[in-house]
């Protein structure tokens, strides 16, 4: 197996000083702080959130099941590659990865904060301590910023700094601050993000919805609900037929779940099109909208290949470093087990040349 493997979906680890010293003044006293956790470890807080991350699972790659929790991890102990970029690219060889696309860790936790305005202030942040990060190696630093879509206007806008500081993709929140994407309001994110050619990307967060019959549990299954609920919108409030131009990425809600989410779509379109009014928003099945627009990550989901075969465009392969779900360092064995499972020529695609073409790698 020769693919050069690109994760397209992988992260960094924000150190304490991004926020502390690149926050605007005005929430300096707000900035997201690190503190002790019950174990000895550190976890994140923000002010006027009842969430926090523990560290544990956010740089625990490589650890094997027994050992992983979110408690009793310090910042200290995180390996140097999850903040710094001469480490990640010694990480990136370890791994037989030759590039990887990045996310933010905390700040996708910041993405949900209830004040929008707060939450944009630490994106800009975020995008520009990325875009110093990433321009250490830009050609295997492949950075997303990130926008907290506080209104369509000022997201559009987002997107133009975003590509003015070299960044290459750009994440938003699973809803926005008002309404719904598929409001015809949101068509200029929609048009700016089709005209710089920039990916969108909405990547899995912890659930905040709560699902009582699934106990602990539904941490496994309410991200894909997420994704659903929200490709769904997507789709059949015409987004993708009014901007054929415009390219989504969904990460880490793997992909194995897609093959049947497209049948049931498609069902609905061709015997419940009626009575659904989708005249004049759609005027194909929606599997066809989203082989052409749409693309899905998955770190270890050989379902995904199995099920999709020769017709499997959308999928993208990612490594998930340095967070609790990664495959490294065998990433390279990951990728050699599915040499089977699809065509040479489309296993490239899927572990590398799709991402590359996506975010324009050399």
């Amino acid at each position: 197996m020769d693919t050069p493997l690109v994760s397209a979906d992988s992260h960094i680890v924000e150190p304490p000083a991004l926020f502390r010293d690149r926050l605007d003044r005005r929430w300096q006293e707000h900035a997201p702080r690190l503190v002790p956790d019950r174990d000895g470890g550190e976890r994140y807080v923000f002010p006027g959130s009842t969430r926090s991350v523990g560290l544990g699972l956010a740089a625990s790659a490589g650890a094997p099941g027994d050992d992983l929790m979110e408690t009793g991890t310090r910042f200290a102990d995180i390996r140097p590659g999850a903040w710094q970029p001469g480490p990640r690219l010694a990480d990136q060889d370890a791994d037989g990865v030759a590039a990887e696309v990045l996310y933010p860790t905390v700040g996708l936790f910041l993405l949900r904060h209830l004040n929008r305005e707060f939450s944009a202030a630490c994106m800009a942040a975020y995008n520009g301590w990325l875009a110093d990060f990433c321009a250490a190696a830009p050609d295997r630093l492949i950075g997303c910023g990130a926008s907290a879509v506080t209104a369509p206007e000022e997201a559009a806008r987002d997107l133009r700094r975003i590509r003015d500081s070299g960044l290459k993709g750009a994440v938003v929140p699973l809803e926005p601050s008002a309404g719904g994407y598929a409001d015809e309001e949101f068509d200029v994110l929609w048009e700016t993000a089709a005209e710089l050619e920039m990916p969108i990307t909405f990547h899995a967060l912890p659930p905040v919805r709560q699902a009582p019959a699934a106990g602990p549990g539904a941490a496994a299954i309410l991200p894909l609900w997420d994704a659903q609920e929200l490709l769904t919108g997507l789709v059949l409030g015409g987004v993708l037929q009014r901007r054929p131009e415009l390219r989504l990425v969904f990460a880490e809600f793997d992909a194995g779940w897609v093959p049947h989410f497209l049948q049931r779509l498609d069902h609905y379109f061709h015997r419940h099109y009626r009575w659904l009014k989708l005249d004049g928003r759609i005027d194909r099945p929606p599997s066809e909208y989203i082989a052409r627009s749409v693309h899905f990550t998955f770190q270890d989901d050989p379902v995904a290949l199995r099920l999709t075969g020769p017709a499997c465009s959308n999928l993208m392969w990612a490594s998930d470093f340095p967070h609790a779900e990664s495959t490294w360092p065998t990433s390279r064995s990951v990728a050699s087990a599915c040499d089977g499972l699809i065509p040479a020529q489309l296993h490239r695609d899927v572990f590398g040349d799709r991402a590359r073409a996506l975010y324009g790698i050399p």
